[in-house]
């Protein structure tokens, strides 16, 4: 059970700015009960005066907030294009932001001494020393097993199970290290400061470059025996997807990231010019029927061999290229499934869609609601994600945000808390 002090600065964090009065009626305590709480709270400089309340002749009450400059945190979001990092205040401002490539061809272990650099300057840009930092929060690609902290199924950094970075940012910082994968921090992000807010139940679908989900039943953020609950890449949508072994690209993946829409388009399209050209080449003697069938079949179809991404399908489908419009309605139907299942598992509130192919397809949230309107008792909201390709760096900060609070809690509870490692900047 919390002491008064900490159930008192969680109360003046949950509600802002709280008089004495305030504190002492949520807690049922005396009034100098109360001001021996606030005193000692005053003393550890968890929280600060802001102002006072009242009018006329009588006494004017002080207020206090919580002191979010009593310490920062670190958000980190290693990307497959950018490592992008955060130091946000334990009010949850966000302070300063910076990214650089990634450089994932380097190998793991020169990433990692590129982010512990980027770490390092981006403190400094703000004056902040080690000591200020309470917890650092990481969206890391592929899953981190929880036991070894060895990092598992992230194809695009070669030698990245070499890099232990859980442990590598818990030595140079000496605090407490959060990794989750980049779309569970995007969850975290989303339901912190974006489409999730308020939201208890919620389901984020993560569609680019690959597919995956993530998961918060009553508040928590759901991982599974691996820490992989919500690859839903690995969803079966359709019998004819079932494979003889195991591949690192899942079934749902193969047919609805950018690739591969992609690829599926560049096989539709060589059939079309196949059959196209089966057509055209009119055997010696055939009838004018036959000629006439050859001259009036369409040859407009894009080269596919060409350059080409996902935006160029959905560009060809929505100017009416028929190819292109079979391969999104499919791709749409494929996510539908999927989403279809999620919901039926878990009954969320909201469904978020993010990501490049994700925030693409939310234009089709109307065909996806009437898919689980056939399927499922309780449709879910279909949003767009809000906080674009910064939902997995801010997700680590709030991450990190809710463990450095933990910390101060738990230090204020023990006696502690006051040993000059969290001080003002």
């Amino acid at each position: 059970m919390a002491s008064n002090r900490v159930e008192a600065l969680r109360i003046v964090r949950q509600r802002g700015r709280t008089s004495r009065s305030e504190i002492q009626n949520a807690l049922g305590l005396s009034f100098p009960a109360v001001s021996l709480v606030v005193s000692q709270l005053l003393e550890k400089d968890l929280i600060v005066k802001s102002g006072s309340r009242g009018s006329g002749a009588g006494r004017r009450a002080d207020l206090f907030e919580f002191n979010s400059k009593k310490g920062y945190v670190l958000g980190i979001d290693l990307g497959a294009r950018k490592i992008r990092i955060a130091v946000a205040d334990l009010g949850g401002g966000i302070v300063h932001k910076v990214e650089v490539p990634t450089l994932a061809y380097e190998g793991g272990p020169r990433v990692m001494e590129r982010l512990l650099a980027l770490a390092r300057t981006t403190l400094e840009a703000r004056g902040i020393s080690g000591d200020n930092v309470l917890a650092v929060g990481v969206a890391a690609p592929g899953i981190s097993e929880r036991s070894t902290g060895k990092n598992l199924l992230s194809p695009f950094i070669p030698r990245w199970s070499d890099v232990p970075i859980h442990a590598t940012l818990e030595d140079e910082f000496h605090v407490p290290v959060v990794v989750e994968n980049d779309v569970d921090m995007a969850i975290i992000g989303e339901k912190a400061w974006g489409a999730g807010k308020g939201c208890e139940n919620l389901v984020f679908l993560n569609v680019a470059v690959g597919v995956a989900a993530a998961i918060i039943v009553d508040g928590r953020l759901l991982r599974g025996a691996n820490g992989a609950a919500g690859e839903i890449g690995f969803v079966l949508p359709d019998l004819a997807l079932e494979r003889d072994e195991f591949s690192e690209e899942g079934s749902l993946e193969s047919v609805t990231s950018g690739p591969g829409i992609v690829k599926r388009f560049r096989e539709t399209s060589i059939r079309a010019a196949r059959t196209a050209q089966a057509v055209r080449v009119v055997p010696p003697g055939a009838g004018s029927d036959v000629e006439q069938k050859g001259a009036l079949t369409p040859i407009d179809a894009m080269s596919p061999t060409g350059d080409m991404d996902s935006e160029t399908v959905f560009a060809l489908a929505q100017a009416g290229d028929a190819r292109a419009r079979e391969v999104i309605e499919r791709t749409v139907r494929y996510l539908s499934v999927a989403l279809t299942n999620l919901v039926a598992a878990v009954n969320p509130e909201k469904a978020v869609l993010g990501g490049g192919v994700g925030l693409v397809l939310y234009s089709q949230k109307d065909a996806i609601r009437s898919f689980l309107a056939r399927h499922v008792p309780f449709v879910p909201e279909i949003v767009q994600a809000q906080l674009g390709s910064d939902a997995s760096v801010f997700g680590a900060a709030a991450a990190a945000i809710d463990t450095a609070i933990l910390v101060l809690e738990n230090e204020l509870d023990s006696g502690t808390l006051g040993n000059g490692r969290a001080t003002n900047v």
